[in-house]
C-alpha cells in the first residue's frame, strides 16, 4: 500500500482518536464524578475518623476496668479495717492509732480513685458523643456518595456506548496502519494533543509555521513521511487540499 494511503488512514485514526479524548475528557471534567470524589473522600476521612474513636473508646474501657477494679479492692479493704475497729479488739491506742491512720489512708485512696472514675467517665462520655456525630456524618456522607454514584453512572452510561462504537471503528483503522507509523503516532502524542497536521496555506496545521515550498511539494508528492521541522508534528495533505 503506498505512503500516502497510509497518511489518509492514520488522519482518520487521529479524528476518532481525538473524539475518544474528547469523551474521557468529559468524563474526567463531569460535575457527578468531582463530586463522587469528594463523596469518597469524606467517607473515608469519617470511616477513618471512627476507627480512631473505636480504638480510643477501648484504651478507656481498659483503664475504666482497671480502676474499678482497684477501687473495689480498696472498698474491701475499707470495709476489712473497719470490721477491725468495730471488733472491740482493739486494746491499746497505739493499736487505734494505726487503725484510724490506715482507715484515712484508704479513704484517701478511694476519693482518688472515684475521682478518677469520674474523669473518665466524663471523657468516655465525651468519646461517644463523638461517635454519635461521626456515625451520624457517615450515614448523610452515604446518602451523597449514593446520589452522585447515580448521577456519574448515567453520565457513564452514555458516554460508553459512544466511545465502545468509536474505539470500535478507530481499531478497525489501526489494523490497516503499519506498525512503524503506529509508534511514531503514538511517541510524537507524547507531546502534542495533535499528531497529524493539515497544510493549510502553507502552514503547518499544528504550530502555524510557514513551511518552505519543498517542504510542501514532498507532501504532495508523497515523499514518505514527512515532519514540520518547528513541532515534529506529521504533514497532511487530504484530498481537497492536495489537488490544489
Amino acid at each position: 500500500m503506498e505512503q500516502m494511503g497510509q497518511l489518509d488512514y492514520l488522519w482518520e485514526y487521529q479524528k476518532l482518536d481525538l473524539k475518544m479524548d474528547e469523551l474521557e475528557n468529559k468524563i474526567k471534567n463531569c460535575s457527578a464524578r468531582k463530586e463522587l470524589y469528594k463523596s469518597i473522600k469524606y467517607l473515608k476521612d469519617q470511616q477513618e475518623s471512627l476507627i480512631k474513636l473505636n480504638e480510643n473508646v477501648d484504651k478507656k474501657n481498659h483503664i475504666y476496668n482497671r480502676i474499678y477494679n482497684d477501687f473495689q479492692k480498696i472498698s474491701k479493704n475499707l470495709k476489712e479495717e473497719e470490721k477491725i475497729l468495730n471488733s472491740g479488739n482493739i486494746k491499746t491506742f497505739k493499736q487505734l492509732d494505726q487503725i484510724e491512720k490506715k482507715l484515712w489512708d484508704i479513704q484517701k485512696k478511694l476519693e482518688q480513685k472515684k475521682e478518677e472514675l469520674t474523669d473518665l467517665l466524663k471523657e468516655m462520655d465525651s468519646l461517644n458523643k463523638n461517635l454519635q456525630e461521626v456515625t451520624q456524618r457517615l450515614r448523610r456522607g452515604k446518602k451523597e456518595y449514593d446520589k452522585y454514584k447515580k448521577e456519574y453512572d448515567l453520565v457513564m452510561k452514555d458516554v460508553d456506548s459512544e466511545y465502545d462504537e468509536i474505539k470500535a471503528q478507530r481499531d478497525s483503522i489501526e489494523e490497516k496502519l503499519d506498525d512503524s507509523l503506529l509508534k511514531k503516532y503514538n511517541a510524537i502524542k507524547g507531546n502534542h494533543r495533535l499528531v497529524i497536521a493539515e497544510i493549510q496555506q502553507d502552514r503547518c496545521g499544528g504550530c502555524n509555521m510557514v513551511l518552505a515550498s519543498l517542504v510542501v511539494q514532498n507532501v504532495r508528492d508523497k515523499a514518505g513521511i514527512i515532519e514540520c521541522e518547528n513541532c515534529g508534528r506529521i504533514l497532511y495533505l487530504g484530498p481537497s487540499t492536495s489537488a490544489s
